[in-house]
């Protein structure tokens, strides 16, 4: 092999010097470049208004709340209509007056065919009322 010049070789060391600076310059600024960081007052500004959104949030979404409608129930047989927000108030009084004790349960059975209510109360008492 015929011997280079000294000249050759320091130039294609040169070159490849130069080429490995091209490509660490081009690969270190995209690999070492750090994140840029969130900055801290947006995000406190954005906590804050956070707090005070769902305060405001609530007020009119009570006020938007749909209303229950109404219920009405009524049992017709044989020809009579009894209406069950009467009953219930008929039972009530007639548990107040004759039942003592803290009430509980209160079950309702209503007898069209007998024109009755019987209740019983806590399963201890029991009674009727005439419609």
């Amino acid at each position: 092999m015929p011997r280079k010049k000294k000249t050759e070789t320091a130039e294609l060391k040169t070159e490849a010097v130069a080429a490995e600076t091209a490509v660490e310059t081009a690969v270190k600024p995209a690999a070492e470049a750090p994140a840029p960081k969130p900055a801290k007052k947006p995000v406190e500004k954005k906590a804050a208004a956070e707090k005070k959104a769902p305060a405001q949030k609530k007020t009119p979404a009570k006020a938007k709340a749909p209303a229950a409608p109404k219920e009405t129930v009524k049992v017709q047989y044989g020809g009579e209509e009894y209406d069950l927000a009467e009953i219930k108030k008929a039972v009530e009084a007639d548990c107040k007056s004759k039942y003592s004790g803290k009430v509980k349960t209160v079950e309702i059975y209503v007898k069209p065919e007998d024109r009755a209510v019987y209740y019983v109360v806590n399963s201890e008492f029991s009674d009727k009322v005439v419609l």
